[in-house]
């Protein structure tokens, strides 16, 4: 049988009275969240908003699909077909909370996740070659915080304060083979304070204060003047002035094409921070914006989390929050902005939450016309695959093994390499299209002719010749590794059948070889669902 896939207040106010404190902020002493009782409490509030609402949620996902979504969004590439089919057959009531711990634990978790971090925090290298050579000490950088479950905040606090090294020049002395660093946010940037504010803001706040560089913001509170009090907290970042030991030149910028210049504000209250000498104005804002009194920060994290593994924010579009576009569920950004902060900014802690709420679990079947809305997440969006999930999920399926080491896959030009440069998107996961080459790819590519031929796969030339294997068991491992599920019994009796009479060349072998080009081939093995 084949499967169709159809495709609290707003941040408690756009300027919520508990981030309008002024400086560098304590972070208030706030108990350890327990895992348990957070995850209780978001199902609760989801099952509130769904009764309010009249909608009958999908049923749980079977342990399969949850997996191999599971798989996908934890270490970035499906299971293999032994790990399925032990999942499967586990009756262990435990086992989903289990195997999110046992993958958050992998190397691969962190190696998809420095991946997914920089797209998120660099995504201008896709589209620059001059800086495709220069992300490598990023994403090492990230892996090895990631590696030492640094929190978040910390993270984020050592992205923007940074030093920038120039000589008498003005040129930059920084080394480019330098090991982990996280110095390409700045050079991604151009070093230039209005393109670090406006990322800044929209990475690191949810905030898309850029839209009002150039006038005021035409649908929200913010004007011209305020988002360059902004850009002046990174003066200091451009390489004329970089080594200039004024510290008021560096707490102020001229507005271009005006005789103005601006002092650094907070741009939620206007009001001048009260500097600390002995920190730089990018130290000064990185206080203010990781205070955990700081509702901005917590929430746009959770946010863009929850769109990872739920295929949207709770907040849609995840950098355009309004009075017009408030959260879904604003209890459920609430409670899980609070526990988030409680963690001490855990990521892993935010990862393990999410991935354990009923809305994670279940299927993207829709079985009920109430759930025709993404928005209610009463199922699970159907997500389309990176182009590393997709190349890494083939791998994992036809047996391919890379030499290039793992660390090292993301900056080869190998066949990894080939095969990304035809999938780069910058497109939401929920509105992935293929493009033709992306077909043309995937039908009769090199990759995928050998891939799925018994001549050239050692994978299906081991299937096929497997003494203890019959034509069911054959097509059951064919499905264990490329759908994480076995065949329903109508799939089952029709493979069957188009093996039994070779297909439409006499030929047992090349008709096994046929069926798995079909499954790779099809929407169930490239979506993320």
């Amino acid at each position: 049988m084949s499967r169709i896939f159809p495709l609290t207040a707003i941040l408690l106010a756009v300027a919520p009275a508990a981030a309008q404190q002024k400086g560098p902020m304590p972070r208030e002493v706030i108990s350890k969240p327990v895992l348990a009782d957070v995850v209780r409490n978001l199902d609760r509030h989801l099952n509130d908003y769904w009764t309010r609402e009249g909608i009958t949620v999908a049923p749980s996902a079977d342990d399969g699909e949850f997996l191999r979504r599971l798989s996908l969004d934890l270490v970035g590439k499906i299971p293999s077909a032994s790990e399925s089919r032990a999942f499967i057959a586990d009756k262990d009531p435990q086992k989903r909370s289990k195997k999110i711990d046992e993958l958050l634990a992998r190397p691969g978790h962190l190696n998809h996740f420095a991946n997914v971090l920089r797209q998120t925090w660099v995504p201008q290298v896709t589209d620059n070659p001059q800086l495709q050579f220069a992300f490598p000490p990023f994403e090492q950088w990230i892996r090895s915080r990631l590696k030492d479950n640094t929190a978040m905040d910390k993270m984020v606090r050592e992205i923007l304060t940074v030093k920038t090294l120039f000589n008498a020049r003005g040129a930059q002395t920084f080394q480019q083979n330098q090991q982990d660093t996280p110095f390409l946010f700045l050079q991604a940037n151009e070093f230039k304070p209005e393109n670090v504010a406006a990322a800044a803001s929209r990475l690191f706040m949810g905030v898309k204060i850029e839209c009002a560089q150039c006038h005021n913001h035409p649908f929200a509170p913010y004007k011209k003047e305020q988002f360059w009090e902004l850009a002046a907290f990174f003066v200091e970042v451009q390489p004329a002035i970089a080594n200039i030991s004024d510290v008021k030149v560096k707490r102020e910028i001229k507005i271009p094409d005006t005789a103005k210049v601006v002092s650094a504000r907070f741009f939620d209250d206007g009001q001048e921070p009260p500097w600390d000498e002995k920190k730089s104005p990018r130290e000064t804002f990185a206080d203010w914006l990781t205070s955990g009194r700081n509702n901005y920060f917590a929430r746009n994290i959770v946010n863009r989390t929850w769109a990872h593994f739920l295929g949207r924010g709770m907040i849609e579009p995840i950098d355009e929050p309004s009075e017009d576009n408030p959260p879904v569920i604003p209890e459920l950004i609430e409670e899980l902005s609070k526990a988030f902060i409680a963690s001490g900014y855990d990521l892993r802690f935010l990862y393990q939450t999410i991935t354990r709420s009923r809305a994670y679990q279940l299927t993207s079947r829709q079985t009920h016309e109430s759930q025709a809305n993404v928005k209610s997440f009463a199922r699970m969006s159907v997500k389309g695959m990176t182009g590393e999930q997709l190349f890494d999920s083939l791998a994992q399926a036809t047996g391919y093994l890379d030499p290039t080491p793992a660390q090292q896959r993301q900056f080869s030009f190998g066949v990894r390499g080939q095969f990304l440069t035809k999938f780069a998107s910058t497109e939401k996961l929920t509105e992935r299209q293929t493009s033709i080459l992306q077909a043309l790819t995937m039908m009769n590519g090199a990759f995928m002719s050998d891939a799925t031929s018994t001549d050239r796969s050692q994978f299906l030339a081991g299937v096929v010749d497997a003494p203890f294997l019959d034509v069911k068991g054959r097509i059951e491992v064919l499905y264990l590794a490329s759908m994480s599920r076995l065949p329903t019994p109508e799939e089952l009796e029709r493979h069957t059948s188009y093996i039994d009479r070779g297909g439409n060349s006499s030929d047992k072998n090349k008709a096994i070889g046929d069926l798995f080009w079909a499954i790779l081939n099809s929407s169930e093995f490239m979506l993320n669902h």
